[in-house]
């Protein structure tokens, strides 16, 4: 089966670009917060390890995009731990997200409504596990190797 694979280039790019928007906007969620006075409130019942953890998460695409994109060995690596990572993130939030709402709902929600939340999830999860895996798969042909020095 022959599959076309993202371009170097833009996989450097594009998750350069998504991981540098993922951290401004946390900060910058964080600085709203801390400004409203809402920050205390919210590490009241959420550790404050879940968004230091995100960031640093989010930290190793970046530095896994400027890798591939200066073709450093390291970059390859990274981009697809942080790839893994992204996966795993995705698909516990989504069934994290079901789980609760099957628990709030008590059983009052309908076939229907159930249905649509499920689809919800895996309209979100679903491109973005499909988009990680392109991008490992293409950071592991022998063309890309190549591109990294790694034999």
């Amino acid at each position: 089966m022959d599959m076309d694979i993202l371009p170097l280039d833009f996989i450097g790019w594009f998750y350069a670009v998504a991981c540098a928007a993922a951290i401004l906007g946390g900060v910058g969620i964080l600085i709203f917060l801390e400004n409203r006075g809402q920050l205390t409130t919210r590490y009241q019942n959420y550790s404050i390890w879940n968004d230091v953890m995100l960031m640093v998460i989010w930290a190793i695409g970046l530095g896994g995009a400027i890798g591939v994109l200066y073709r450093n060995p390291w970059g390859q690596w990274m981009l697809q731990l942080f790839c893994w990572m992204l996966i795993a993130l995705a698909v516990t939030s989504g069934a994290t997200r079901l789980f609760t709402l099957k628990r709030i709902a008590k059983g009052n929600l309908s076939p229907g409504d159930w249905t649509h939340s499920v689809i919800g999830v895996v309209m979100v999860v679903a491109p973005i596990v499909v988009f990680c895996l392109g991008t490992i798969v293409s950071l592991r042909t022998d063309e890309a190797l190549a591109a990294f020095g790694i034999h």
